[in-house]
């Protein structure tokens, strides 16, 4: 999305451009909006994220409505539960945002590698105080999805942080080559040098020309992919 020109045109006229976070003290990167910002939210925002800095630096508040499968969490204090452990944010290992729109609901996003789990919590206060979480499905339709994502949810409690993560990219090379093919051809590159960059020199000297133009088929698919996620396609990387 940040490479789409469409986006840096609309984040450049927005007012204001930069919507102030906090983060809290177990690391939680915080967003509390006081008026909603209807054209981030047809990008799939709550408010714009500046296209100009890093992904991997970049706050990113996703909108509850662009993502497909949402946790919900019933937040019920730890003196009513005794045999249960209660949790915290910081008990879940891994990067987390939280977004508190006008609705005053608070939309937190779990990332692990390769894996964003949303939980919509029902209780502003668990963002910084200790809590015990009910989980709520709604019917059998929705039992399978939302088992598979409490599983996920548990395994980030359970795991140790780590320093070393791999980005979500890594773990999907098409999609890392996807995103290289993209950014060369913004640059003008062709297919030819686009693909050098991705599979070497070598490679493309003994495969270019070879009767089945395979590397050349998968070089334009690449090229269509990274294209097909900056024009929206990367909502269906989301949960």
């Amino acid at each position: 999305m940040r490479r789409n020109p469409d986006y840096g045109a609309e984040w450049r006229s927005s007012v204001p451009r930069r919507v102030p976070h906090v983060t809290l003290k177990d690391g939680t990167q915080l967003l509390r909006l006081r008026r909603r910002f209807p054209r981030a939210e047809r990008w799939g925002l709550y408010a714009f994220a500046d296209p100009s800095i890093a992904a991997r630096q970049a706050p990113v508040f996703w909108h509850a409505t662009t993502l497909k499968q949402v946790v919900r969490v019933r937040a019920a204090p730890p003196a009513r539960r005794e045999n249960v452990t209660p949790l915290t944010l910081s008990s879940f290992t891994v990067g987390r945002t939280a977004a508190i729109g006008v609705d005053d609901a608070p939309l937190v996003l779990m990332k692990g590698p390769g894996v964003h789990i949303p939980l919509e919590i029902h209780d502003v206060a668990v963002l910084t105080n200790p809590f015990v979480p009910v989980f709520e499905i709604d019917g059998f339709a929705d039992l399978n999805t939302q088992t598979e994502l409490l599983k996920r949810l548990h395994r980030f409690a359970e795991q140790a942080p780590s320093a070393g993560s791999r980005p979500a990219f890594a773990i999907d090379e098409r999609l890392h080559h996807a995103l290289i093919a993209l950014d060369e051809s913004l640059r003008g590159k062709t297919y030819r040098q686009i693909a050098i960059t991705i599979f070497g020199e070598k490679k493309v000297a003994k495969e270019w020309q070879g009767p089945s133009q395979f590397l050349k088929d998968r070089t334009r698919r690449l090229v269509a992919k990274g294209t097909e996620l900056m024009k929206g396609g990367y909502r269906d990387l989301l949960f």
